[in-house]
């Protein structure tokens, strides 16, 4: 009895509960289907905002999106850029404008010129070069430049070198290099160097002749020549072969020994004629030449006798372009006949050398030297038409 009026009770509250539910949804879905009024939409002339005289067009706006950015357009902030401590000047004025700012120190001008003085030296002529640079300088802003350089030249004259160690040298081996002597005027030469000699030779009073001497050296130390010329004895072609005991462009020496068979056209016959020469480049200026030769005529002929020359030149080069010589040349015949009268023909010649053409390579190849020389007798006997010379000489190297 008692369960049954709970459950009555329950139904009622429940009855009660489903119509105010029901009312509150209604009102709710009236208000959201209540039409919200919008304001009528504004007529706006933009004539009415132009000022006078304005007609220019709105502006368009823009339909295609920005194009991306290429690539390689971005700026580089890194440092990785090779820099280096050298000075580079572009002007002359520039490197003049340094001055040194104490006793011993140099400036990049002198540092510059320095370097053009070596351009044509071998490594060892470079290497005393540099030498007297530090002394001079011992305060340089360049001496570790300097330094570096010096110790590839010492590699490249002892031959001491490793694979890759002498990269970005400028010089060749010792071994290599050639010594580039001074051409003699008249003796014969004692370096074993691919040339060609030319000469004319105007005497007075009545005397005239010519010369064309062609060398190749198809060995560092060793080449054949053939050589034309007319002397005392007459017109001769005479071919021969060279070959250098000793050729170092460290110490600047050659030791050579040739033998020459020549030809002589008048009067007709034929001689040996062995040599020996030696010559020694010395560091004064921009170098002395020395050379000395000694040589034997062993001629065929009957009623002969030996003929003996010897011979000495000195060259000097003040600078890169001209160049001074003076030789001596001592011809004797008979010295060991006592019933004939010894012959005797010394004379005594110097002159000028220019460089018409800078050597092309470090070897002094493509170089092209001419000259102007005299020739004077000082001591002759049986040879009384000639009272000295002009000559005219050029010689090539290749």
């Amino acid at each position: 009895m008692r369960l049954l009026s709970r459950l009555a009770l329950c139904t009622f509250a429940f009855g009660l509960a489903v119509p105010a539910w029901a009312a509150d949804k209604k009102k709710d879905k009236d208000e959201d289907d209540e039409e919200v009024e919008v304001e009528p939409e504004l007529n706006v002339d933009e004539d009415d905002f132009k000022e006078e005289g304005d007609d220019e067009a709105p502006p368009q706006r823009i339909e295609e999106d920005d194009k991306p950015e290429e690539e390689g357009d971005e700026l580089d902030f890194d440092d990785d850029s090779d820099d280096t401590d050298d000075l580079k000047f572009t002007e002359d004025d520039d490197q003049q404008s340094v001055q040194p700012r104490q006793p011993g120190e140099d400036t990049a001008q002198l540092y510059r010129d320095a370097q053009k003085k070596t351009k044509d030296m071998s490594p060892d002529e470079e290497q005393l070069f540099w030498e007297d640079y530090l002394r001079k300088y011992p305060k340089s802003l360049f001496a570790d430049r300097v330094e570096k350089r010096m110790d590839e030249l010492s590699i490249l004259m002892f031959g001491e070198r490793v694979e890759g160690s002498d990269k970005g040298a400028r010089g060749l081996d010792a071994v290599q290099q050639e010594l580039n002597l001074t051409m003699p005027l008249k003796m014969s030469p004692v370096d074993t160097r691919t040339h060609v000699a030319v000469g004319a030779e105007v005497g007075f009073p009545s005397y005239a002749s010519g010369q064309l001497d062609v060398e190749y050296a198809f060995l560092r130390q060793a080449s054949a020549h053939l050589n034309i010329e007319r002397d005392f004895a007459g017109a001769a072609i005479s071919p021969g072969a060279r070959y250098a005991i000793i050729k170092s462009a460290r110490t600047g020496t050659v030791l050579s020994g040739g033998l020459d068979l020549k030809i002589n056209a008048s009067p007709t016959f034929v001689a040996f004629r062995p040599t020996i020469g030696f010559g020694q480049k010395l560091r004064i200026m921009e170098g002395l030449d020395l050379q000395a030769s000694f040589s034997v005529d062993a001629e065929t002929r009957e009623d002969s006798d030996l003929r003996w020359n010897w011979a000495f030149m000195a060259g000097l080069r003040p600078n890169e372009i001209v160049s001074v010589f003076w030789e001596w040349d001592w011809d004797a015949k008979y010295l060991s006949n006592p019933d004939v009268k010894t012959f005797t023909f010394f004379t005594t010649n110097f002159g000028l050398k220019f460089r018409a053409k800078k050597p092309t390579d470090e070897q002094g190849n493509g170089r092209i030297d001419v000259g102007l020389g005299a020739s004077f007798p000082y001591a002759t006997n049986y040879w009384g038409f000639y009272n000295g010379s002009v000559n005219f000489l050029g010689d090539f190297y290749f």
